[in-house]
């Protein structure tokens, strides 16, 4: 009876996968059936490609163990140019990870202010490649818009409508550039970032096709808001307390 608690007393997961290489994000969507997930770290070992999967408790690993291991990831959640990804799963040592930035190789889902480190999300190893092929743009908590087709005015509340439709937006500047307009609205964290960009873009906030939106993510992870007015503002300061 010892040796099954402390077998079971960790909460951590090992996850192994001999034949390719998932973001942090896509590990996120296995995983999250089971139970809340708190931190995801990957990295290469000699064995290949690994990651630790960190539940809120040792009952909820122990369930995700027992459902996924050898078993595959599902073929809608790999691109089209992957193959199978068989999982092996055993509990870690670990009990608590240390993750210090946001990439697509570590992520804290409890601490959306945790800043994104470009260089570790661009990486030094094998590139992350999307559905197509290439390499996958970093990903920021912070988006850039491009808006074309200006037929009607955007403000930072015409802006805050749309993208607070997928989560609390905490700033938004807007600027002009090369003769165009953009922004950058910032998200707690990448995930919700993820999501957006992936919502939004090509999306026209007018009917008819105008004021189309054009996002990539910005290499700024927390945007300096010093004004409040039509072009830039900053939620996460309560409305009277600004100038």
């Amino acid at each position: 009876m010892s040796a099954l608690m402390l077998f079971t007393c960790r909460s951590m997961l090992i996850w192994r996968n001999l034949h390719c290489q998932r973001t942090a994000l896509e590990k996120y969507h296995v995983f999250s059936a089971f139970g809340f997930v708190h931190k995801i770290a990957t990295f290469e070992k000699a064995a290949g490609f690994q990651a630790l999967i960190q539940f809120t408790d040792s009952d909820t690993a122990s369930s995700a163990r027992n459902a996924l291991d050898g078993r595959s990831i599902p073929r809608y959640l790999l691109p089209e140019h992957v193959g199978s990804c068989h999982l092996r799963i055993s509990y870690s040592a670990h009990t608590d990870l240390n993750i210090k930035f946001q990439s697509h190789r570590s992520r804290d889902y409890t601490n959306p202010y945790l800043p994104v480190n470009p260089s570790a999300i661009e990486g030094t190893m094998q590139p992350i490649l999307g559905p197509d092929g290439k390499k996958k743009e970093p990903e920021s908590n912070v988006l850039l818009a491009s808006i074309e087709n200006m037929q009607y005015a955007v403000t930072v509340d015409v802006l805050h409508t749309v993208f607070s439709a997928f989560g609390t937006v905490q700033k938004i500047a807007i600027f002009d550039k090369n003769g165009g307009m953009q922004a950058l609205v910032q998200y707690p964290d990448v995930m919700i970032a993820a999501v957006a960009k992936e919502a939004l873009e090509g999306h026209c906030i007018y009917d008819g096709g105008y004021c189309k939106l054009h996002l990539s993510y910005s290499r700024h992870t927390d945007l300096n808001v010093k004004a409040h007015n039509d072009r830039s503002r900053d939620y996460t300061i309560p409305e009277g307390t600004t100038s």
